[in-house]
């Protein structure tokens, strides 16, 4: 599954900031990336890592914050995420705390949305693919559709798609639905680096225009 060679031993507790989508491009740009790149749906809630080892956990933000507002979620929500081990696992993910609308018009709160995975079973993924660590959240979490755009894993546990083809179609669609904010792209072969400061494991964003956003 994964070339554990390159991988780096992740034995206890310890910070790493998360991929930051930071570069922004237009809609009409979005087709110059297809060959390459994956398009991920862009929530509008919160950042948010979970560490996490049998009951034990931790969550923090993008900034190391630990108490970012109403954290909800409990051990029984998130025991999921270990994976099926008993070692340190890390996902990555928004937290959706915004009281944003889902596509059913209804507020949709305090989900995690998973995007990423950075340890998995012990082990820092540093030098894995994008693409190797969708597939293996694949093979974790299982693909069980809860509309176009995500997939369900527990009531309060959820985890974005990724998509390969059709991203200014998608983007067009998408951006009509309150909790999302558009695309993060994502290079398919972009390898995982250690995420030493804030501004790391760089990627693209296209969002759609709001208030305090324009393209």
């Amino acid at each position: 599954m994964l070339n554990k060679k390159i991988m780096e031993s992740y034995n206890s507790l310890r910070y790493y900031f998360p991929p930051r989508p930071e570069y922004i491009i237009r809609p009409d740009q979005l087709i110059n990336y297809e060959k390459d790149h994956l398009a991920q749906p862009k929530l509008n809630g919160t950042c948010c890592e979970i560490y996490i080892k049998g009951k034990d956990f931790k969550y923090f933000g993008r900034h190391r914050n630990e108490n970012f507002a109403n954290f909800r979620l409990k051990t029984n929500d998130l025991e999921v995420l270990n994976c099926g081990n008993n070692n340190w696992n890390v996902i990555v993910g928004e937290y959706l705390n915004k009281n944003q609308s889902g596509i059913d018009g209804k507020p949709w709160n305090h989900k995690f949305v998973i995007f990423d995975i950075l340890v998995y079973n012990g082990q820092y993924l540093i030098d894995t693919s994008f693409q190797e660590r969708v597939e293996l959240l694949d093979k974790l979490f299982g693909i069980i559709d809860e509309n176009e755009y995500l997939y369900k894993i527990n009531d309060n546990i959820y985890r974005v798609k990724s998509f390969y083809d059709n991203f200014l179609e998608r983007w067009n669609e998408i951006i009509k639905i309150g909790v999302f904010e558009g695309f993060v792209l994502k290079k398919k072969e972009q390898k995982l680096f250690k995420g030493l400061s804030e501004k790391n494991n760089m990627s693209h964003k296209c969002r759609k225009p709001t208030k305090n956003y324009r393209h």
